[in-house]
Order: C-alpha cells, then sequence, then structure tokens
C-alpha cells in the first residue's frame, strides 16, 4: 500500500519538489522487489521513470537520470493504444502521458532537455511532429 502511494504521488507530484522526489525513491524500491519477482513492466510505467529520473537528476546523479530516461522512452513507445496529435502523428498513449509527467511545473529545465535529446535520438519525427502539434495549439488559444 505504501509503495501504490508512494507511486502516485511520485506520478502526480506533491506539494513540493523535495517531497516528489521522496515519494519517487519510495516507490521506486518498492516496485523493484516487485519487478524481480517476475511482476511486468507496462508502458503505463513510464511515467513513474520520469519521477525516477527527475529525482536522480535533482540529486545530481545524471547517469542515472539519463538511464531512467531511456527506460520511461522504451516502455511508454510499447503502449499499444495511440493518440493522434493535431499533425496527424500517431504517438502511443504512454509516451504522450510521460511526456505530460517531463513538463509539470516543478520539473527542471535540464531534465526536460534530456528527455527530449533522449527522444530526438530515437524518433526525431516524433520531436517535429509533438513540435507542431504544441504551436498548432498555441495558434488555435490566440485566436
Amino acid at each position: 500500500m505504501v509503495t501504490t502511494l508512494a507511486s502516485s504521488s511520485c506520478v502526480n507530484g506533491l506539494t513540493t519538489p523535495e517531497r516528489t522526489d521522496k515519494a519517487c525513491w519510495l516507490s521506486e524500491h518498492g516496485l523493484a522487489v516487485h519487478w524481480k519477482i517476475g511482476q511486468p513492466r507496462k508502458p503505463s510505467d513510464a511515467r513513474l521513470f520520469i519521477g525516477y529520473a527527475v529525482a536522480s537528476l535533482r540529486a545530481g546523479d545524471m547517469d542515472r537520470a539519463e538511464e531512467k530516461f531511456r527506460i520511461a522512452y522504451e516502455w511508454g513507445s510499447k503502449s499499444r493504444r495511440k493518440i493522434e496529435l493535431k499533425s496527424g502523428y500517431k504517438i502511443p498513449d504512454a509516451l504522450l502521458n510521460a511526456v505530460a509527467r517531463i513538463h509539470m511545473d516543478q520539473v527542471p529545465k535540464e531534465a526536460r532537455a534530456m528527455w527530449w535529446e533522449i527522444v530526438s535520438e530515437n524518433d526525431p519525427d516524433l520531436v517535429t511532429a509533438f513540435v507542431a502539434h504544441v504551436t498548432a495549439a498555441q495558434e488555435e488559444d490566440t485566436l
């Protein structure tokens, strides 16, 4: 139960970045036991790995942050359900949820930069499509 609450707090964020990071650390250690005994990871875990990466980055462990971002991208990409962006590009829903998590207010710019660098290495078309999507949404808001 503690792991479930910590995981939810890691994904949704708490009142301060420090509290969110603590929840992410607790979640990661609790879920590590589940994964070791055979509980499979799933695409929706991408949001958790974003939280783990951000906590690692804030703790100064850039290598670990990059590793967690790569895992987040990998698992988010495995989602079978796709959502079509305004640009027409179809993105796995779990990956889109990971993108939403990386753009939460408490996430530092350095984390976003590292995330998008990894995404652009793996799927440059997604970056282009996402920029087009955001641009189109912003233009709609100004009309």
